[in-house]
Order: structure tokens, then C-alpha cells, then sequence
């Protein structure tokens, strides 16, 4: 099992950020910014008020030929306390990868705001799962100030439309 943690930091209100990740559209439209040919979100809002965001994406392979990489995150979020859980379920490894954790968003004073996520991929694969699992948690470093960057630019078109 190997675990994560990423911080980004967003120039704008935290309710804003908070009201788009919840947002279907958004979701799609930044899954798409970050390189998915297939990005179809969805919300649901259950009776205790926790919101859950789904959000199915596929994009080529990172690693190999062969099929895409494709999946589902699901967030389960307490507006209340802008705090949840996550999970993610890799299309034909559901049974041999776990991938999971926390959100949390923040104030970050000046009307900016900070989401930090945590979590812990485990890939159940015979001798290769520990090596996946470190090239999964690189990639996450990796790509983290481009999803940083790419959300940025989304949330400031979507505050400028408002």
C-alpha cells in the first residue's frame, strides 16, 4: 500500500471552489482539460446532505499499449464542513486495486481558498503491485500543479461569468 498527499491552493473563495467541485459541468469539463476523451459526471444530493459526485473518465493508456485508463471517482462531501471521502475504482482491476482517501477544502485567507487530499493506493497484482503503486502515487505528484493550474483557469472563467 502506498499513500499520498496533495495540496492546492486556488485564487478564489472557498464556497466557490467547493460549489464547483460538486459541479457536474465542471467536473466534466476539467476531466476533459486534463487530457480524458470520456468525462461524464454526475450528482446526487442524499436526505442526511452529504452530495455525491461522480465522475467517470477515460484517457489513453499512460504506461503500455493496450486499453484506456479508465475509471470512476466517487466523492461523498459534507457541505456543512467542506470535508469528504473519496474513492476511486479502476475499470478491470475492481477487485485487484484500492484507491482511497480524504478531501478537505479550506480558507486560505484573501478570499483564496486550499483543498488537500489524502489517500492510499493498494494494487493486489503478484510481484509488480508495489512497483505500480509507486509509478500511481508519481504520477499524482507529477501531474498536480497541471491540475492545479487547469482548475485555476476554470474557476476563474466560471467567477468571471457570475
Amino acid at each position: 500500500m502506498a499513500s499520498f498527499s496533495s495540496r492546492q491552493r486556488f485564487p478564489v473563495p472557498v464556497g466557490a471552489l467547493f460549489d464547483a467541485h460538486v459541479d457536474p459541468r465542471f467536473q466534466e469539463e476539467k476531466w476533459h482539460a486534463l487530457g480524458a476523451t470520456v468525462a461524464r459526471a454526475s450528482r446526487r444530493d442524499e436526505a442526511d446532505g452529504t452530495i455525491v459526485v461522480e465522475i467517470y473518465s477515460s484517457q489513453p493508456a499512460r504506461w503500455g499499449n493496450g486499453e484506456a485508463n479508465a475509471g470512476t471517482m466517487t466523492y461523498r462531501l459534507d457541505p456543512k464542513t467542506r470535508r469528504g471521502t473519496w474513492t476511486r475504482v479502476q475499470k478491470g482491476f475492481e477487485k485487484k486495486a484500492k484507491a482511497e482517501g480524504t478531501i478537505v477544502f479550506l480558507e486560505d485567507g484573501e478570499g483564496r481558498s486550499k483543498v488537500t487530499v489524502d489517500g492510499v493506493i493498494e494494487i493486489r497484482v503478484p510481484l509488480m503491485g508495489k512497483l505500480i503503486e509507486r509509478k500511481i502515487v508519481a504520477a499524482i505528484a507529477s501531474e498536480e500543479r497541471k491540475e492545479e493550474a487547469t482548475a485555476t483557469t476554470l474557476l476563474l472563467r466560471r467567477q468571471a461569468a457570475t
